[in-house]
């Protein structure tokens, strides 16, 4: 990440590829923000994601009808360039974030600590950090406890990056069944169509000889070469099997000539 920018694109790119931003949350979250409240005592706990032009609050305790917030320096935006923790002991004073509107507007923040939210890519997507009306200090202990939740969100957001992998590899294998399922479907008409014109030609031994042993009983109607000129007279259950698994079968006229070392191809 380029020191001092929050919008370096390898950042960027790992914070969509999470896809987090503005989707709904199972309140995993909601209860990381609560348990930093409480072990900072603070009216104010939120976990949040720095995009480019936003910073999105994923859950938020102390605050009502606020969703995000700008991406001014001195608190979140600030946060995700750090490694460790960040804290404003009195934003009041702090050149860091006197300009910040949140300081300075109606919540009147003075006090802010957070940890930084680090993908398993090393990249940091946003903080869980908590905010007081009044300037204090953060001890050791509870700056370790605010890492520890700032982990455990990073672990949940690799559950929930595995979940939608598992997912979208669940909808390839349908859609590629699906299209199987199709392709069969015409295969085996375009099967039943040609054993149709077949079946006036009784030049050919009257069963199928592509079933394995004991053989099959049904009619033969289609005779199956391969591009080695090894061929066979199959029914069309057995004919639509060889077309699929063998790639180099093809339906052949009743002259072609190759039997015995196709079966034992099969």
């Amino acid at each position: 990440m380029t020191p001092g920018d929050h919008t370096a694109p390898d950042r960027l790119a790992a914070v969509r590829r999470y896809e987090i931003l503005d989707a709904p949350v199972d309140g995993t979250f909601d209860h990381v923000a609560e348990v930093a409240a409480a072990t900072f005592d603070t009216p104010i706990a939120l976990v949040t994601i720095v995009d480019a032009d936003r910073v999105w609050f994923a859950a938020s305790h102390g605050i009502e009808g606020v969703t995000e917030v700008g991406v001014e320096p001195g608190l979140c935006t600030s946060a995700v360039l750090r490694d460790g923790p960040y804290v404003v002991d009195d934003a009041a004073i702090d050149p860091r974030t006197l300009d910040h509107p949140l300081v300075r507007g109606e919540l009147g923040l003075r006090f802010y600590a957070a940890v930084p939210i680090t993908a398993a890519g090393g990249h940091r997507l946003g903080t869980v950090n908590v905010i007081d009306r009044e300037a204090r200090q953060a001890t050791d202990a509870r700056l370790r406890t605010l890492a520890t939740l700032a982990a455990i969100v990073s672990d949940h957001l690799e559950l929930r990056l595995a979940g939608l992998a598992a997912v979208r590899a669940e909808q390839r294998l349908r859609l590629d069944a699906e299209e199987r399922a199709t392709a069969s479907a015409r295969l085996a008409a375009r099967l039943q169509a040609a054993a149709h014109e077949h079946r006036r030609a009784r030049s050919h031994r009257a069963t199928c000889q592509l079933g394995r042993s004991p053989g099959c009983a049904e009619p033969a109607e289609l005779k199956v070469a391969d591009t080695w000129g090894d061929s066979a007279w199959g029914c069309v259950r057995h004919i639509e099997e060889v077309m699929v698994s063998v790639r180099s079968a093809f339906i052949a006229d009743e002259s072609t000539t190759g039997i015995g070392a196709y079966l034992t191809r099969l």
